[in-house]
């Protein structure tokens, strides 16, 4: 996590995760990442949104982020569109991330 302020970083289990793949502790408060390795033309809908929603409620998150080897339907755009705290990673800016290094600002 380049250029991260990030503090301390917490991999959860692989099954019976409750919506959570891991967490960080930023200076801002907590990220919450779900991971979803998906086939391009598998896209991450709106039922995935709504879960992580109140995932990041009942921790009280700074940001969660929903992070994709594909993409997302306009269903779930629109849904974490209505929340300022869920950043969705498709493909293209996981790229970014891998290329570039990550930025919570």
């Amino acid at each position: 996590m380049a250029n991260s302020p990030c503090l301390t970083l917490q991999v959860t289990k692989k099954s019976n995760d409750a919506g959570v793949d891991g967490f960080a502790r930023h200076s801002s408060g907590l990220i919450i990442v779900q991971c979803k390795r998906n086939a391009i033309n598998n896209t991450v809908g709106r039922p995935i949104i709504q879960q992580f929603k109140g995932v990041i409620e009942e921790n009280e998150a700074w940001r969660g982020y929903v992070v994709t080897t594909s993409s997302f339907t306009n269903e779930a755009i629109e849904s974490a569109a209505k929340n300022d705290k869920i950043m969705l990673i498709g493909l293209s800016e996981l790229l970014d991330w891998h290329l570039q290094g990550i930025h919570f600002d």
